[in-house]
């Protein structure tokens, strides 16, 4: 979190480095600060050399749950005061201040107090305006008035950065650090809709929620990670930012390895649970034990990841086919961790769970594929038992199906009849026999009454397919169906895959 902040500053022009434009920033750098405790005056000390005073450097200042008063000065360079472009006083860390630059009262953010009473938090990152009159080329002195007592954690450095440089909102450097990482999360929201829906669809629920679960735990982590550079808030929501950075790394691991558990293992799902219950104690414990909050976020992983590639281990020599995929990217993931350390957290970690998460849409897309493969199979099967049963039942007992006919009633054995074909307000019937009967109603009426082994290859044409004898095709796609008695019935091109399909099936 604070290296990615650093990282931006960097690139920017906001910290030093070799390459840096020196017209493009004025930092505290490396300067003393003189660092006195607040008497509740008000007022800043006479001189900053009282026995209750120290130097300290600018990453040393803690002002925390209590209110202080430091001094400092900033060195800033001709060309920054020569450019044409307002300047500003740009300040990040967990406190509300007020400042003075060369004795003018530049303003404040928030407003710093003895107590959280009178104190008003100010923002993480801000930058107040200050005029060019009141500056000049080389040494400025910088008077800040400090109180933190909004603060919920205690951080071990609070104070991120004090300098001039070149107005603008501050957020917009920051996202500059993150705005690449946030392509990601197309893929997150992609990976949580559909796994969402196929979840919904009943298409390997469990899995498929896992992985929606997975996508919308990245997605908040990145949001939260990226919060600082979206909005400006005031620096005791900086403290829920960390605890949700370390709540959503520790969760996601968890969800990853669930998923695990729930492919791979074989268990039921309350083994599934107690195993995961057990993994979340060591997870408290590094939580609870590592130092920054960076290091807890990526213990917290680095745990979920160090039990994953140990079951996965166990599943390879199981033999249990895709154990070995999962090992690797865990282990690739571990290997990040301790490569990176912070910056993996930071940064790329998005970039490996969205690749991850691709990986995941392929086999499960590859899943649901062998699923839908196999329910068509089924399905097929169940038809093709259907028309045998509905054609045993036809030799043995045959249906019948009634028929009217000028308001006489006639049951008529269906395994007498050819095909029937639509009339306008009629139906002409086929018999074996080769004898024609128009009788009363429509064709698709009369369609519900029929036994399986009839078809509709027409949107005016019913056959039986006991008396078929060739499907016949023409070039243009449109076909004809031969019955055994000689007469043809047409196909209609766009039902002539499912007419192929029953007929295979009878």
């Amino acid at each position: 979190m604070k290296s990615v902040l650093l990282l931006c500053l960097l690139l920017l022009g906001l910290i030093p480095s070799a390459d840096a434009q020196p017209a493009r920033h004025a930092p505290v750098g490396s300067a003393h600060v003189d660092l006195c405790p607040d008497d509740g005056s008000g007022q800043p000390p006479q001189d900053f050399t009282g026995p209750d005073c120290q130097q300290v450097q600018f990453h040393e200042i803690d002002p925390q749950n209590t209110s202080l008063w430091i001094r400092t000065r900033i060195d800033i360079p001709e060309p920054l005061l020569a450019q044409p472009r307002p300047l500003g006083l740009f300040v990040s860390g967990k406190a509300a201040a007020h400042f003075w630059v060369n004795g003018i009262d530049v303003g404040s953010n928030g407003v710093p107090g003895v107590d959280q009473q009178s104190e008003r938090p100010g923002r993480m990152d801000a930058v107040l305006f200050v005029e060019k009159v009141h500056l000049r080329s080389g040494e400025n002195e910088v008077i800040a008035y400090l109180s933190g007592h909004h603060s919920q954690l205690t951080l071990a450095h609070p104070m991120h950065y004090l300098g001039i440089r070149v107005y603008a909102h501050p957020t917009r450097f920051i996202m500059n650090a993150y705005w690449i990482s946030m392509i990601t999360l197309g893929a997150f929201t992609l990976g949580f809709i559909f796994f969402g829906v196929s979840a919904l669809r009943g298409e390997d629920p469990l899995g498929s929620s896992l992985i929606s679960l997975l996508s919308l735990t990245a997605a908040a982590q990145l949001l939260t990670e990226a919060g600082r550079g979206i909005f400006a808030y005031t620096y005791p929501l900086h403290d829920l930012r960390l605890i949700g950075i370390v709540v959503f790394s520790a969760l996601f691991g968890l969800l990853l390895v669930a998923y695990l558990l729930q492919r791979f293992s074989g268990l039921s799902w309350k083994q599934q649970l107690l195993r995961l219950g057990l993994l979340t104690l060591p997870i408290a414990v590094v939580i609870w034990g590592a130092t920054g909050f960076d290091g807890k976020a990526g213990f917290a992983f680095l745990t979920s990841c160090m039990a994953g590639l140990a079951w996965c281990a166990i599943w390879v020599r199981q033999k249990k086919p895709g154990a070995l995929a999962f090992g690797l990217i865990l282990g690739g993931f571990i290997a990040l961790l301790l490569i990176f350390g912070g910056r993996f957290l930071d940064l790329y970690f998005f970039y490996a769970v969205a690749g991850l998460l691709l990986f995941l849409f392929w086999q499960q897309a590859l899943a649901l594929v062998r699923a839908r493969r196999e329910k068509q199979r089924e399905e097929q099967r169940a038809s093709q038992l259907e028309v045998a049963l509905a054609q045993a039942r036809q030799k043995d007992a045959p249906d019948k199906v009634q028929l009217v006919s000028a308001g006489h009633v006639e049951y008529v054995a269906t395994d007498t009849i050819t095909q029937l074909k639509g009339a306008g307000d009629y139906v002409e019937v086929h018999f074996e026999s080769g004898k024609t009967a128009l009788y009363n109603g429509g064709l698709t009426q009369l369609e519900s009454d029929l036994p399986p082994t009839f078809l509709r290859v027409h949107r005016s044409h019913i056959v039986n397919t006991a008396f078929v004898s060739a499907l016949e095709r023409d070039a243009s796609g449109i076909g004809r169906l031969v019955l055994s008695n000689g007469t043809e019935a047409p196909v209609s091109r766009r039902i002539m895959p499912k007419v192929r399909n029953a007929l295979a099936a009878g």
